[in-house]
């Protein structure tokens, strides 16, 4: 019940911090410019890499654990004798 409560949570945090990154690169990018089209041209891209970056790590930390298989607990190196290494 505490995922379905707190993923909205988070994903609503990432997209208002990516989108102030967005905004305060393209705060920067006017402010050196002195043109409005330059803010848009590093507000828009910075903003998506962040909300990328964002949603990647809430994909990572929410993502459904993986069932362990019988194969991928077998270690390999036991299989192999040592006369034959």
């Amino acid at each position: 019940m505490r995922f379905l409560l707190r993923l909205p949570l988070d994903i609503a945090t990432s997209f208002f911090f990516a989108a102030s990154i967005g905004i305060a690169a393209g705060v920067v990018a006017i402010s050196f410019s002195h043109r409005l089209g330059d803010g848009l041209k590093f507000g828009l891209p910075s903003f998506l890499i962040a909300a990328g970056g964002f949603g990647y790590f809430i994909y990572r930390t929410f993502r459904p654990a993986r069932e362990r298989t019988f194969a991928s607990s077998v270690d390999v190196t036991e299989a192999i004798p040592a006369e034959a290494a």
